[in-house]
């Protein structure tokens, strides 16, 4: 928020991540925006998917994840998110899954990630194999498509190179194409 502030007072962050998540955001420019895109995310009409590097294989392919995560504000509420996810390679005690957020909780996609039993390789917090804990996060914020005044965005982030030292590059951006292509 500073940095944009910085650049221009009427920039609004609207798409927010942890600061060790990499991948898109969504700046408005304007506070007409700002609201719109407010309204969208809502209604749910912002598709977001998530690329995931996580330790081990989840006991499903893919599913439907809900949990009641507590708040950070009060830990004794809680609210419910719920995430699709589906694994697209399993590879080295490893496993690449996209994660689909429709509901936007703090930590959602680390806590599904845990809860499942495949925590994010480098996720200090949420996964516990000391065997990763040096690694650089495996999270990354990689599709996102809504509709606005009438014109439909469809944006596809970059995966960082650190992702690549635990997947084949070519194999595997392929599924992940194949999958959100469908």
């Amino acid at each position: 928020d500073d940095i944009i502030k910085k650049i221009s007072q009427q920039y609004n962050l609207v798409h927010r991540l942890d600061k060790e998540t990499s991948g898109l955001l969504i700046i408005s420019k304007n506070i007409k925006t700002t609201k719109a895109f407010g309204n969208l995310f809502r209604e749910q009409k912002i598709e977001k998917t998530y690329v995931a590097v996580c330790h081990s294989m989840p006991k499903n392919n893919e599913s439907i994840v809900r949990l009641n995560i507590p708040s950070k504000i009060n830990p004794d509420k809680s609210s419910l998110s719920i995430t699709k996810y589906k694994v697209v390679l399993n590879q080295k005690k490893s496993s690449v899954i996209l994660f689909k957020p429709l509901t936007g909780k703090t930590h959602q996609l680390r806590i599904v990630s845990q809860n499942i039993g495949s925590p994010i390789i480098g996720d200090n917090k949420y996964n516990k194999y000391n065997k990763y804990n040096l690694e650089k996060l495996k999270l990354n914020a990689y599709f996102l498509k809504f509709v606005l005044n009438g014109k439909d965005y469809i944006f596809k982030s970059l995966l960082p190179n650190h992702f690549f030292y635990f997947f084949d590059k070519k194999s595997s951006m392929s599924k992940i194409d194949k999958y959100l292509s469908s």
